[in-house]
């Protein structure tokens, strides 16, 4: 056996362990400025590392039952669906990636039995009355919770662009009214017309970019440095909308997630097809933008339930008496409900 192969064998080997594995990907992550994705490996391995109790788990090692036992283990521990999902999804890639570079003995169908899926119960839509009351808010006495709306704005103007991208947006992405940007989650090339209640906000904030690459005043660093930059802002922006919701007696909590689905929401009650709301978001399918759909859409079944609950009860009286349901359910107000 040839030095060449013996040093390609042995580093085949090392990636049989997860512990060995991991690390180089994320060393690659790092490199081509994807911290986010790097930071996500890193804590599904320590959690699942955590949960096995075996630093030298390998590949192979890895079996559906396991992985069953491993989700309902953070279920009890309090983890949310989307969160065990996404612990889900990172391991699954994280097999993908070994399988690819030759690591053998990974099952197939591991990840059958859990869940890897997105939970969305969770309502994270408003509706244009509630934009147009965080617009004409006068928030001039909080100045920190007027710029956090100001970037829910502007981020609902630009067609639901994500908060990481949009304060990562430069000068020089603009030009003759137009912004175009990559997405950092995909890599796709996004093209924005910038309206001028959006660049009315840009000015807004101009003078204190002067000195700055970026359009908006968040971050000013790059590589690792920028990444964590961009996760304190996303904390303090999300806090910032908490408090707003708080202060303007929002129904539904404000987060950077909200302005991207409530665009969402809208263009899809305006009757824009799915698929155009797909591609102005930068989604991968329509099966992302589906996604986004089904937590909003339940307002829309009940509605339609109702009404054909109703075509019941209008009929005659000497009809409903043959009904079996009490005459107090006719006449029952079903905003008390709501």
């Amino acid at each position: 056996m040839d030095k060449l192969t013996f040093k390609a064998n042995k580093l085949t080997k090392s990636m049989e362990s997860l512990n060995s594995f991991v690390p180089l990907l994320v060393q690659d992550l790092s490199l081509s400025g994807r911290h986010g994705t790097a930071r996500a490996y890193m804590s599904s391995l320590r959690r699942l590392t955590e949960f096995t109790g075996n630093k030298n788990l390998l590949l192979s090692d890895l079996n559906p039952s396991l992985l069953k036992r491993y989700e309902q283990h953070l279920f009890k521990e309090g983890c949310k669906r989307n969160t065990i999902s996404l612990y889900m999804r990172m391991l699954r890639s994280i097999c993908n990636q070994a399988q690819r570079r030759g690591v053998k003995g990974i099952r197939s169908g591991l990840f059958n039995d859990v869940f890897t899926g997105t939970d969305s119960s969770e309502k994270r839509a408003v509706s244009p009355v509630v934009i147009r009351r965080l617009r004409e808010a006068d928030l001039s006495s909080h100045p920190t919770l007027e710029m956090a709306r100001d970037l829910f704005l502007l981020s609902f103007y630009l067609r639901g662009i994500p908060f990481v991208d949009l304060i990562r947006l430069r000068k020089c992405d603009i030009n003759r009214g137009i912004l175009r940007y990559r997405r950092s989650k995909t890599g796709r090339l996004l093209t924005v017309a910038v309206e001028p209640c959006a660049q009315e906000i840009l000015r807004k904030y101009s003078h204190k970019t002067s000195g700055s690459p970026y359009m908006l005043p968040v971050i000013c660093s790059e590589g690792y440095s920028g990444y964590r930059e961009y996760q304190n802002a996303l904390r303090r922006y999300n806090l910032h909308l908490h408090k707003l919701s708080e202060l303007l007696k929002l129904k539904t909590n404000l987060t950077s997630y909200v302005a991207r689905h409530s665009w969402a929401t809208a263009a899809y009650h305006e009757g824009i097809p799915v698929a155009v709301i797909s591609e102005s978001l930068g989604h991968a399918s329509e099966k992302v933008t589906y996604t986004y759909l089904a937590s909003f859409d339940n307002r829309t079944l009940k509605r339609a339930n109702r009404k054909i609950i109703a075509l019941i009860f209008a009929k005659k009286e000497s009809e409903m008496k043959s009904l079996s349901y009490p005459r107090k359910f006719s006449n029952m107000n079903f905003k008390a409900y709501d």
